[in-house]
């Protein structure tokens, strides 16, 4: 049984680091850039009309949902349970 525990943390661990080796090629911040932007001193004037942060949050909340829903319906065909 300490061979199943041990080859079962091995692929964790592999994963893990596979996951987080591909996170760190990500920016920090897709936004990062607008603070040296030549447009950064209007976006406060920009975002007076147009209010991002409720753009950001409405677009994060439907992916979250929309992500929701397709893992829910391909666990379902994975069982199947549906077509």
């Amino acid at each position: 049984m300490d061979v199943f525990g041990e080859i079962w943390n091995w692929i964790c661990d592999t994963l893990y680091d596979l996951l987080k080796s591909i996170i760190d090629l990500l920016p920090d911040s897709p936004f990062q850039m607008l603070d040296n932007s030549p447009i950064s001193k209007y976006l406060v004037y920009i975002n007076y009309f147009v209010d991002f942060q409720f753009i950001v949050d409405t677009l994060t909340l439907w992916l979250v949902a929309v992500a929701g829903y397709y893992t829910y319906s391909v666990i379902l065909r994975m069982i199947k349970t549906i077509d």
